[in-house]
Formats: structure tokens, C-alpha cells, sequence
């Protein structure tokens, strides 16, 4: 069944931020007394004025500074700033990109038991990055991150058991993983949950369950999970079929940026699937989803769009550029991969 969604792998690792203050938190109550303690050596005031000078919504935002004072906490072995000056190595924040001192500094905090940290180490070796691609000890390292209840390292073990990958394949524990990175609301394991489901895999084949799933992560933003509820309702798969549920949930998925759910999108507004037939919007999400794809899909985007443009007139046609192009203009990426 075409609307299933794939299982999900994600490698995304959060920013340097994410380590200390969030975008939007209050400023430290006196910035200068901050200062004054990193200045004397005092690790957790180095690694705080650190991360506070990586936020990029306060006048003071340096990441030279940002790397510099995550840098001298991080030497004294405090293993926040080590991850969060693993990561500024990964983004090339204050400095260029050096996937050699992110596993560096991955490992040094992941030693000491710093669960984000071994859950980037292990991504680090899932995609060979910095080090030599090693399955085995991604599952280890994601493993040491899963038992203390870190809940990307619970979905990413999860993963590994679905796919038999550096470890024998096992879906029962790729379903137990996931329903404790489910627990605390991990949406790539919503996401996954849902494709057990409905490939009865680990569980009893139910698209009822596996909608119920899908509808929890596209809640919490996720992207994938747009698209397999959007395709269940267009299907009638385990929801009753309703191709406007289909088109808005195509509608939320493309709005993020996606080019699959473009691409749907626009062919819901050539057939009048769920949205009043327009040929100009039909071309529009078509356009974009060309525009927003890898080198290797862009031809089946194209197919479609060209396909819908014989029937229109040149005015439709610029219109419906106009519209795309304004659409791409305006469109910002979202922060982060749910």
C-alpha cells in the first residue's frame, strides 16, 4: 500500500541551544556577574555564557564567543558544554564544520554518561560521519542512551531492531522501544508505531491502530505522519475515506515544505479531490514541489506539472507561477525535523 509511511530514521541532532537556555527564555539576571565567573574558571558559568552567547535571540549572539567559552568549560570535562561544543563542530557555528572534533567531543561527554551525547555518537556512527561506519556501535551507543530513558535514543533503538541493522532483527523490541519513546510523546515513534501497525509487524495488523498513531505524531508536527494519515483517508484505510481530510492533512505537510505532500496536494486540486478543482493551484504545488526536490526526483514532479499545464492558458500558466514563486520567496524551513 503506497500511503505507508517508510520507517523513519531520525538523525537529526539538536543545535547547541537546545544544551542550555531555549530561544525565548529570559536573559541571565546579571550577564556581567556571568562573565565575571567564567572569566575566574568557573565551569558551569563558562558553559551558561557560552550557551547564552550561541542564542540568536538576544543583541549579545556570538558564536565565536559561543565556541570560545564552550570550549574552556569543556576542557574542564563538564559534559554539557562538551555536547554543546560537539555540536557547534557539527553546525560549523564559530568555525568551520569538523565532524572529527563532533565525535571527539560526542565521546568525551558520552563517557561520562551524557545520554544526548551518546545518542549523537551513535548517529555519528550510523552515518559513518567523523568516525568509520559501524551499525554495532551505533546500537550500543544508542542503547546506553535508551536505558536512561533519553527518548530519541528509545526510537532510534527501535529503528535498528525494525531493520536489522547492527543488531539481529527483532520486531517485538522494535515495538517495545517505541512505546516507551511513544510515552513521553517522541513523534518519530508515533510515526513508527503506526507503520507496525499497519505492516503488522511486532503487533496484529490493525490501520485502525495505526491511523490513531499517525494522527498523534502529525499532532506533534511530524511530516511523514502528515502524509500516511493523508493517505489513509484518501485510501479509506483504517479511518473512513474522506479526500478532504486527505487534502488538508496534504495541505499541512506541504505548507512545512514537503515535496511529497506537494505533490499530492496538487494533484487532489487537479482531479477536485477534496478541494474545489483549480488547475492554476494544482500547477502552483507542483511547481514548488520541483523546486523544493533532490536532483533525483524532480522528474516525476516535473511529469505532473507539465502534464497539467497543457490545459491551461498562458495567463494560467503565469499566474500560477507567480503564486509558486511567491509561495518560495515567503517559505521558511521549519527550526527542526519532529
Amino acid at each position: 500500500m503506497r500511503f505507508l509511511a517508510v520507517v523513519i530514521i531520525s538523525l537529526t541532532v539538536n543545535g547547541v541551544v537546545a544544551a542550555g537556555p531555549q530561544a525565548g527564555t529570559a536573559a541571565p539576571p546579571n550577564l556581567r556577574q556571568l562573565q565575571q565567573a567564567a572569566s575566574r574558571g568557573a565551569a558551569r558559568a563558562q558553559f551558561d555564557l557560552g550557551t547564552y552567547y550561541a542564542r540568536t535571540d538576544v543583541p549579545e549572539h556570538d558564536d565565536m564567543m559561543a565556541l570560545q567559552w564552550l570550549q574552556k568549560s569543556a576542557e574542564q570535562g563538564l559534559a554539557d558544554a562538551q555536547h554543546a561544543l560537539a555540536m557547534m563542530y557539527l553546525d560549523g557555528r564559530g568555525t568551520k564544520q569538523d565532524l572529527g572534533q563532533t565525535a571527539v567531543w560526542s565521546r568525551k561527554a558520552a563517557e561520562q554518561g551524557f545520554a544526548a551525547a551518546q545518542y549523537s555518537l551513535a548517529f555519528l556512527y550510523s552515518v559513518g560521519a567523523g568516525v568509520t561506519q559501524d551499525d554495532t556501535q551505533a546500537v550500543a551507543w544508542w542503547r546506553k542512551s535508551a536505558d536512561q530513558g533519553f527518548a530519541n535514543g528509545q526510537n532510534m533503538l527501535g529503528v535498528m531492531y525494525f531493520g536489522g541493522r547492527g543488531v539481529t532483527r527483532d520486531d517485538a523490541q522494535a515495538v517495545l522501544w517505541w512505546r516507551k519513546a511513544a510515552a513521553q510523546g517522541q513523534a518519530a515513534a508515533e510515526l513508527n508505531l503506526g507503520v507496525a501497525y499497519a505492516a503488522g509487524r511486532g503487533v496484529e495488523f490493525d490501520l485502525e491502530q495505526a491511523t490513531q498513531w499517525w494522527r498523534k505524531a502529525a499532532d506533534a508536527g511530524n511530516i511523514a505522519a502528515m502524509n500516511s494519515l493523508a493517505g489513509a483517508y484518501s485510501t479509506g484505510s483504517g479511518v473512513e475515506k474522506n479526500p478532504a481530510e486527505a487534502a488538508r492533512f496534504w495541505r499541512q505537510a506541504a505548507d512545512l515544505g514537503d515535496p511529497s505532500a506537494q505533490h499530492s496536494l496538487g494533484v487532489a486540486y487537479h482531479a477536485g479531490a477534496g478541494v474545489s478543482q483549480d488547475f492554476v493551484e494544482s500547477y502552483k504545488w507542483l511547481y514548488i514541489a520541483v523546486a523544493r526536490s533532490t536532483a533525483s526526483e524532480q522528474r516525476f514532479h516535473m511529469i505532473a506539472r507539465d502534464a497539467v499545464g497543457t490545459n491551461m492558458t498562458s495567463e494560467e500558466l503565469g499566474e500560477a507561477q507567480k503564486r509558486a514563486k511567491a509561495w518560495l520567496d515567503g517559505f521558511h524551513p521549519p527550526s527542526a525535523t519532529k
